[in-house]
């Protein structure tokens, strides 16, 4: 950075409504992922029978296993997103572009190696998946085409980045949601006149290539101070020692998180990952939309703390954990009664995994959840020595123990092995972020432990009860999925959360304007 842009006095900080914008941002996530899975209801039908249940669980191995060249990726892009969400209030302008044009550079000279680890992936595809030998030259075309929509993905991430970072991720509301949808369409239609994996592949490089160029057009329109600024060298070296950091993370975090499908499908068959797809579907839209509310409120708290408002970071951590205790609770136990159901009318029950397999599964997606709102602010941090070496041994610890489990226990060994190794992230990134926030409390109430202990009891009461529920039609389904999830909310409110939990949610709630919109872009 040059002598001029530390010199020079930063602006006056920019006026926003953080709690707005967090409820803006997270209704954005949500239509987002709401989209991507009902889109997925409606096409996945079409591919389980267009494909078959063997390639189907291919085509979710490759898909997984294309992300595995992102470990060679900086992940300058997310350097730059928690920079600016950092550095937003109290930097020049210019500072900011100097930022952008850094992370373009760093990103440049990554892409090659990623193209590299892409090729390696491509070639070994056909023997991870265990596909017949007819069918080597269709899986390695399939996969390059997934590897160049990633790497698509990861040059236009720079400008979704810079909006999510300004924390104005809500001015794409609903542009996603729709490219999905006409992507999901291409999909139904390559499927029906018979192109299978390669159609699919292909519609892939087309979505990312259109969501890309969107958020080029956001940014320009919302974002009056972006551009390309000044760098050098010393600023790049810097840049890419943190942006090294987050690869170490991506890699440990890609094992971790990405792992669990080519695990099953290489050690038992991709028949198998096929089932573990199919009932990990509703868990995963849970995840996804609880994820959705921390993601919309996370660069708010990084503004918070490139503030020094410690305390507040707290607070807001807090409070997103009881709501999140809330939502997964209310969801989770509707999933756990009504899945089986669910998975019958929508692609046939021999597709289900079962029912101690059900509760395992959303059992790993809960876990994911908490531990991904300290991940989040850990990021904003930018410290991400201990990460590193937390997710690492997490993961080494998750692949070890499902290598002895997984061909004995199958899908009950694979969600053992994961919810025993993310265990040291559960455990390991609350202390991360206890050091951080120079917080000194250690206790262990009752009031902390009630949610979980209250979740758990409602989670094997309804484990159980779903052994009896057999719906025949989806009004029944949607009807008794209402009712339940109402239902369960409101006994939660009341029996899983304290008194001083519930006005803390309470008021964040009731402060939030729901049709109230932000103005213009910055």
């Amino acid at each position: 950075m040059s002598d001029n842009l530390t010199k020079t006095p930063p602006p006056l900080p920019r006026k926003e409504n953080l709690k707005q914008r967090a409820y803006l941002n997270s209704v954005t996530s949500f239509i987002d992922y709401a989209g991507a899975q009902i889109v997925g209801f409606i096409v996945s039908p079409f591919i389980v029978n267009g494909l078959g249940s063997s390639f189907y669980g291919i085509w979710q191995m490759l898909s997984q296993m294309t992300n595995y060249a992102g470990m060679a990726d900086t992940r300058a892009t997310q350097v730059l997103k928690w920079s600016i969400a950092n550095k937003r209030d109290v930097a020049y302008d210019e500072e900011l572009k100097s930022e952008v044009t850094t992370a373009l550079v760093v990103t440049g000279l990554i892409l090659p190696i990623v193209l590299v680890v892409g090729g390696i992936i491509v070639w070994y595809a056909p023997y991870i998946t265990q596909a017949d030998k007819e069918h080597y030259n269709l899986i390695r075309i399939t996969c390059s085409f997934l590897v160049l929509a990633l790497v698509i993905s990861k040059v236009f991430n720079l400008f979704e980045s810079v909006l999510r970072g300004m924390n104005l991720g809500y001015k794409r509301m609903g542009l996603r949601a729709g490219i999905v949808a006409v992507s999901g369409g291409l999909k139904v239609l390559a499927i029906t006149q018979g192109y299978g994996l390669v159609g699919l592949s292909i519609i892939e490089v087309f979505t990312a290539v259109i969501i890309g160029t969107t958020f080029y057009i956001i940014v320009k329109q919302n974002i009056g101070w972006f551009g390309f600024g000044t760098t050098n060298f010393s600023k790049v070296v810097s840049y890419g020692k943190l942006s090294g950091w987050f690869m170490a993370f991506t890699g440990s975090k890609m094992f971790l998180l990405h792992s669990d499908k080519i695990i099953l499908g290489y050690i038992i068959g991709p028949i198998f990952v096929t089932k573990y797809t199919i009932t990990m579907f509703t868990s995963y839209a849970l995840q996804g939309l609880v994820n959705a509310v921390i993601t919309g409120v996370i660069p708010g708290i990084g503004s918070l703390y490139g503030r020094g408002e410690y305390h507040k970071v707290i607070q807001a951590r807090k409070i997103i954990i009881s709501l999140n205790w809330l939502l997964a609770t209310c969801l989770g136990v509707t999933i756990l009664l009504l899945n089986r159901s669910f998975i019958g009318l929508w692609v046939g029950e021999e597709h289900y995994a079962g029912t101690f397999e059900n509760l395992l599964i959303i059992l790993v997606s809960i876990q994911i959840i908490f531990f991904q709102i300290d991940s989040l602010i850990i990021n904003v941090t930018l410290n991400m020595k201990k990460k590193v070496l937390f997710s690492s041994i997490a993961s080494l610890l998750t692949i070890s123990i499902a290598y002895f489990l997984v061909e004995k226990y199958l899908i009950v060994g694979l969600c053992i092995s994961i919810l025993l190794g993310r265990a040291i992230l559960t455990i390991g990134y609350p202390f991360i972020l206890k050091e951080k926030m120079q917080e000194k409390q250690h206790d262990f109430s009752l009031s902390i432990i009630r949610p979980s202990i209250t979740c758990c009891i409602f989670f094997l009461i309804a484990a159980y009860s779903s052994q009896w529920i057999d719906l025949t039609n989806w009004l029944q389904l949607i009807t008794a999925g209402v009712v339940s999830v109402l239902f369960i909310g409101v006994l939660y409110w009341r029996i899983g959360l304290s008194t001083e939990d519930r006005i803390d949610v309470w008021k964040i709630l009731s402060n939030i304007k729901l049709f109230k919109k932000e103005g213009k872009g910055i």
